[in-house]
């Protein structure tokens, strides 16, 4: 089973590589012209992380790709698709507010 730290610092660098790839691909499109559209790039570019990170992790780590470990990896693909549209804060502060039963004030506390 993966902890909330693990699954946090997955939930990090599928936001921090989600950015640095799509300006990438951005500059590569537009060097030659092209039209992005950038929420829809993001959007691709941060499934296809949370994917390869997910499954990257379960291999390194040994892990059995049982429906838990799958759940986790859906929900780091939905989070990180959250954190490519709105912004990695938003995501964090919404699942420290979810963890401390709906109270802000305990979540800015953690």
């Amino acid at each position: 089973m993966v902890s909330i730290q693990v699954f946090m610092m997955g939930l990090l660098a599928v936001s921090v590589f989600t950015t640095l790839t799509t300006q990438a691909i951005k500059k590569l499109v537009r060097e030659f012209g092209g039209k992005v559209f950038t929420n829809t790039l993001a959007s691709v570019v941060s499934v296809i992380l949370a994917a390869a990170l997910g499954i990257a992790y379960g291999i390194v780590n040994e892990l059995s790709f049982d429906a838990p470990y799958i759940v986790c990896m859906v929900a780091l693909a939905f989070l990180g698709w959250i954190c490519a549209t709105n912004g990695y804060d938003k995501v964090k502060q919404a699942i420290k507010q979810v963890i401390s039963g709906g109270d802000l004030d305990k979540a800015e506390d953690k």
